[in-house]
């Protein structure tokens, strides 16, 4: 059987760990985000819920500046600055980080125009910005950024470092969930696999050669899945066609045995006779010797046909093709046998094509083959059976049929009728002194050539044997 090419495109192993990985590499990503995301909006409103009143310039901003309440920002290691119009410090309180006198116009401005209630991070410190009008002058409040937790109201529900560590609990959990998905696609591309294969395999090691595996896939394990099958088809078939042949070959010997017994004890019977008794009359003496004869060359056909058969089935044995005129082979062949068929007063009819029709064939063992098919139809049918012969000369093949209306063959024997030593007559006492080999040959010989060997019958309807061989392309 033509297995047809499979134009699906496969999915390569690697390609499938490297989408598992990306998609874990994004996932993680996004929950990083996510996690970004909410410390920041937690840093956020950590920063609302500092005490403004008391650490925000717009809100500590007086006309009289040496009135401000910078208890809470000195408490932190904080500080203030007061800068006058013309730029220089007038007034500071609390740890500044440097002793500036003087700002630049660029920076004086820079502070008026930030946002008034934001804060501003700038060399770890948090700045915030206030200009009086009234009394032109800019309040600037620094506060350094690692202490700005100690600024959280006492009163506050709000813990941020709870809620920071909780998002880094998430994260790490995350993370753990994300590294069992990956490990549970990766499991189900190769480890379900490999244990469905390994089941199977030790089903085939324990003799089930029936045991298939189905693996859904379109990657490698897809591939080793259909090799698996095929293996386990071909091991199957050839484990069938082992137990087939030993069951041939004990029945062939008993077969042997049984139609050799009957003309050899026939002849050692007579000859003993003819031993034991050397003044029997000349009558009874040539009466026994044809007895002899008769089965002796019967012993000898069923030796030759036995030959012939071993020979055919050798795997060694091949035929000789030639190219000839199969309707030439055909008319020599038949005028052979047409005095036995006058003997039969057998009625005959040929439809043999005049133009010639040139396929190989070996002559030899076409003669042999189609030969059985007459003589089994001579030997094996009343007087006055008809007897057809013809060629059906078709584009690629030719049919050769041979056909009678003779006693025909049963149809439950059919099926077994081309097996070696299968006769009609069930007693295996044929009058006609058959092997039982030559319709087995027969078949063999025209499957060799490539060819089919088909019967059409029933038990009273006669027997058509139809030979199909295909035409060479030249």
């Amino acid at each position: 059987m033509i297995r047809k090419k499979n134009k699906k495109r496969k999915r390569k192993i690697a390609n499938l760990l490297l989408r598992n990985y990306v998609f874990l590499y994004f996932l993680m990503t996004f929950i990083l985000v996510v996690c970004l995301i909410i410390i920041m909006y937690v840093t956020s409103i950590s920063i609302k819920n500092i005490d403004q009143a008391r650490i925000v310039a717009t809100h500590l901003m007086k006309d009289d500046y040496k009135t401000i309440d910078v208890s809470k920002i000195v408490e932190v290691n904080g500080f203030i600055e007061i800068i006058d119009k013309n730029l220089n410090v007038i007034y500071k309180r609390g740890n500044t980080p440097y002793n500036k006198k003087k700002y630049t116009r660029k920076d004086y401005h820079e502070m008026i125009l930030s946002h008034q209630d934001a804060f501003e991070y700038e060399d770890d410190y948090i700045y915030s910005f206030a200009y009086n009008k009234n009394k032109e002058f800019l309040l600037v409040v620094g506060i350094p950024s690692k202490n700005l937790q100690s600024l959280y109201t006492k009163d506050s529900k709000f813990k941020p470092n709870i809620i920071l560590k909780s998002i880094l609990f998430f994260y790490l959990i995350t993370l753990v969930l994300g590294i069992l998905l990956y490990s549970r696609l990766t499991s189900k591309n190769f480890v379900t696999p490999l244990k469905i294969i390994l089941n199977g395999v030790k089903r085939i090691t324990d003799g089930d050669y029936s045991t298939r595996i189905s693996l859904k896939s379109e990657n490698e394990f897809g591939e080793l899945s259909e090799a698996f099958n095929l293996m386990a088809a071909k091991i199957e078939e050839e484990t069938n066609l082992k137990e087939k042949s030993e069951k041939n070959r004990r029945k062939l010997i008993m077969d042997i045995s049984h139609d050799l017994k009957n003309p050899l004890a026939s002849v050692i019977g007579y000859s003993d006779l003819l031993i034991k008794n050397p003044s029997i009359d000349e009558k009874e003496r040539i009466k026994f010797l044809s007895v002899i004869e008769n089965n002796s060359i019967r012993a000898n056909n069923l030796i030759k046909d036995l030959f012939e058969y071993s020979k055919l089935e050798s795997t060694d044995f091949s035929i000789s093709l030639q190219k000839g005129d199969i309707c030439e082979f055909l008319r020599e062949l038949i005028a052979v046998y047409i005095p036995q068929m006058e003997e039969k007063d057998m009625h005959y009819d040929f439809d043999i094509p005049e133009e010639g029709i040139i396929i190989q064939f070996d002559y030899k063992n076409l003669d042999r083959a189609i030969s059985n098919l007459i003589l089994n139809s001579i030997k094996y049918n009343p007087l006055g059976t008809t007897l057809k012969i013809e060629v059906e000369n078709m584009e690629d093949k030719i049919n050769i049929i041979l056909e009678d209306n003779g006693i025909g063959i049963p149809k439950e024997l059919v099926k077994d009728i081309f097996e070696p030593f299968v006769r009609v007559d069930s007693s295996r006492n044929s009058k006609s002194g058959g092997t039982g080999l030559g319709l087995a040959i027969t078949k063999t010989i025209i499957e060799k050539h490539g060819g089919t060997l088909r019967l059409d019958t029933d038990k009273g309807k006669g027997c058509k044997f139809t030979i199909i061989l295909k035409k060479p392309m030249f």
